[in-house]
């Protein structure tokens, strides 16, 4: 028998709604050089990025249970986080979580003119070691055509 009880939410923390998620960041991550390496918009996308872990309910599951989408459809008109106009602050702030080793791309829709798909990765608790690398097959099209310092095979 297990004497876990179920977390009961603050109401600080939620509205209470029966289908509300949370998103855990722990204070490792947090206090790591690979987050605190990233600017405050980019630290933000990657909150909404993983408040849909237990949250979205059209996974690209072919990939595994660790992947999401992340397209304009959700962070422009959903999550409000870019203005329409300035998709190329997504794409660097996504190359900013790719290279510092918190997101991976699986897919990339460039080429297909579909949604990316792309995966949580434990490789930020490596960055700033001589052993850390971004593999190009988890960089997007854009980033695997520019020169990527911390880019291995």
């Amino acid at each position: 028998m297990s004497n876990k009880s179920k977390y009961i939410r603050k109401d600080f923390e939620s509205t209470g709604s029966r289908s509300d998620t949370s998103a855990n960041i722990y204070w490792s991550m947090l206090s790591s050089l690979a987050w605190k390496s990233l600017t405050a918009q980019q630290q933000l996308l990657y909150l909404y990025c993983k408040a849909q872990l237990y949250g979205q309910r059209n996974r690209p599951r072919e990939h595994g249970k660790d992947c999401f989408y992340m397209n304009q459809a959700k962070w422009r008109d959903e999550f409000g986080l870019y203005k329409k106009g300035n998709e190329n602050g997504f794409y660097r702030d996504m190359e900013a979580l790719i290279s510092k080793g918190f997101i991976k791309c699986v897919e990339c829709g460039a080429t297909t003119r579909t949604k990316s798909v792309y995966r949580y990765s434990s490789e930020w608790q490596r960055y700033g070691s001589e052993d850390f690398c971004v593999p190009s097959t988890d960089m997007t099209l854009s980033m695997r055509r520019k020169t990527l310092q911390n880019a291995c095979r």
